[in-house]
């Protein structure tokens, strides 16, 4: 997929070329720059214009596109309304809803969630050694109304079934949808706001949890993040120079087909700057080597969980088999030492986003992040996952007065 939503490279003019050939390219060059500036102007007095009409012919607070309705003030434009250096806000959107069955139990909500415009191709960011991102360059949002399902309903749940909601169990499963929820009791919680408790302890934890899902040979959990509104940007984790981070309201996938097999190089090598353990390599070289190489496989598995119950501010997950590889483009993050790659999405009404809500510290969502073993066509046709698009979003079904979301998530290299 990657390979469709990278920009294509500029072809670079043969030095063998004759002198008059050079004399034209060179020419060609300089009006360049021009025609692009009068191009720009153009498309911008065009969309002007053409907003103006939008607003004059369609006075309510939605437009649409092809099969997607994008939600009011959501103008493609990395200037939208109420974002902050390029990063969109939280919103629920156009038509907020929050669908009930007979007994209460909420079966779906409509919300918002942010997108990137279908016209964008790349998108980056500078990320600090706390881990907060600079300016968002290139973005240009498109805010779409989505329904999210209740993940923890029974298919059968349809069909007039008003059993009480599991608490433990859901129809989404790791290998074929990408996410999975698992009951996780813990006789004692470690403290997940200090490193060195997550470190030393509940990354073994973690470890054993994906092994157990997995079957793999070797997991290795090497970076986590706590999220929250509380917090966010101005609290330290103790132990370390790590932010907190508020809830990531963007529809994201963590790795791409190059960052993906490149982290799991780079964790055969020594730390980098941002990496949470600073001692040894992770992996051997030959380890990292042979997972990534053509007879090997390796995936990255994230860990999600609520410290506290998750009562607002949820996370959601695409279901990978509705996701096309022109859903997708590339978004770079630029630390002072590597470029790492998430994918960003454009909107599709295919996507098919469900949630687990009320999450409380005993249940763990298993997200893929990557899986080197299956194609894309596999995830296609439902006999595997790649990966999972997830973000968090407003639940219009939260009280006003829940308390602010606080969530760990744990990064895990497994090897197979």
């Amino acid at each position: 997929p990657k390979a469709r939503c990278e920009p294509h490279s500029r072809r670079i003019a043969s030095s063998s070329s004759s002198p008059e050939q050079q004399q034209q390219q060179q020419h060609q060059q300089h009006q360049r720059p021009t025609r692009e500036r009068h191009h720009k102007t153009m498309v911008s007095q065009f969309g002007s214009t053409l907003r103006s009409i939008v607003r004059v012919l369609v006075p309510t607070t939605s437009i649409a596109v092809p099969a997607v309705a994008l939600s009011s003030g959501a103008e493609a434009s990395s200037s939208s309304k109420g974002a902050v250096n390029g990063w969109p806000p939280m919103s629920v959107g156009s038509a907020p809803r929050v669908v009930r069955r007979a007994d209460g139990a909420v079966e779906s909500v409509r919300t918002a969630l942010n997108y990137q415009h279908p016209s964008v191709r790349l998108v980056w960011s500078a990320r600090d050694e706390a881990g907060s991102d600079d300016a968002l360059h290139g973005a240009q949002w498109a805010v779409a109304d989505v329904d999210i399902r209740n993940g923890r309903l029974r298919e059968d749940d349809a069909d007039g079934n008003t059993g009480p909601p599991s608490r433990v169990k859901s129809v989404a499963r790791l290998a074929v949808n990408g996410f999975e929820l698992r009951a996780d009791p813990k006789r004692t919680h470690v403290d997940y706001r200090n490193t060195a408790e997550v470190v030393g302890t509940y990354y073994k934890e973690c470890e054993a949890l994906v092994k157990e899902a997995t079957g793999a040979q070797k997991v290795i959990a090497f970076d986590h993040n706590v999220r929250s509104p509380k917090g966010a940007g101005t609290e330290t984790l103790k132990g370390s120079h790590t932010a907190v981070q508020p809830p990531a309201a963007i529809v994201h996938a963590d790795y791409t087909a190059t960052s993906a097999p490149r982290r799991i190089q780079q964790l055969g090598a020594a730390p980098k700057v941002n990496d949470v353990k600073q001692h040894d390599a992770l992996l051997t070289a030959d380890e990292a080597a042979a997972a990534t190489g053509k007879t090997g496989r390796f995936a990255i598995i994230n860990v999600w969980r609520g410290i506290t119950p998750v009562r607002e501010r949820p996370l959601a997950f695409c279901d990978a088999a509705t996701v096309e590889a022109d859903d997708l483009l590339t978004f770079e993050i630029r630390y002072a030492d590597r470029v790492g790659e998430n994918f960003f999405a454009r909107p599709n009404a295919k996507h098919d986003w469900v949630y687990f809500p009320d999450m409380m510290p005993d249940e763990a969502v298993l997200l893929k992040t990557w899986d080197s073993g299956v194609s894309w066509d596999a995830q296609r046709r439902k006999e595997g996952s790649q990966f999972v698009l997830h973000s968090a979003f407003l639940d219009p079904s939260s009280s006003p007065d829940a308390p602010p979301r606080e969530s760990i998530e744990v990064r895990c290299a497994v090897i197979y």
